[in-house]
């Protein structure tokens, strides 16, 4: 005794790849396609990271002659970083919090007052600032690179 009826079995066999193909279609359009949040960090990054790490992100912007320190390659930040996007560390170095020597002390963050505005107690700009440096952080998450020699 069939298991399978034959006329069924002919149609499964040609409805599995079919499934099979618009599922990979589906999934791959899917993952290319940039969140509002990324959109929104390419526009903020192109205003206010380009001049130092380059419209591609890899550290080469018009302005890195002047630096004191080379502006690193932000596509690469998860991968010196084992494979993961460090999101709180970069939350701080954008905000200000963290100490780096090529942004000057502490109390002169590069992008931190300029997203936060002139009042610290306004809570509106403060969460209209973390939404900014959030969809920052989201769009160089989407530009990561695995392998350091791509």
């Amino acid at each position: 005794m069939e298991l399978v009826p034959g006329n069924v079995k002919a149609r499964l066999v040609s409805v599995v790849p079919a499934l099979a193909v618009l599922t990979f279609a589906s999934l791959t359009s899917c993952a290319g396609t940039p969140t509002a949040d990324a959109v929104a960090g390419e526009r903020l990054y192109a205003v206010s990271c380009a001049g130092c790490h380059g419209a591609n992100a890899r550290g080469n912007g018009p302005v890195t002659p002047i630096l004191r320190t080379s502006a690193p390659d932000l596509t690469l930040i998860a991968s010196r970083r084992g494979g993961a996007f460090p999101q709180d560390e970069i939350y701080r170095i954008v905000d200000g919090q963290a100490d780096l020597s090529a942004h000057g002390p502490r109390n002169m963050p590069v992008w931190g007052y300029e997203f936060y505005g002139e009042d610290p107690d306004d809570e509106v700009a403060h969460r209209q600032a973390t939404s900014k440096i959030e969809s920052l952080l989201e769009f160089l998450r989407s530009i990561q690179r695995i392998d350091i020699a791509s």
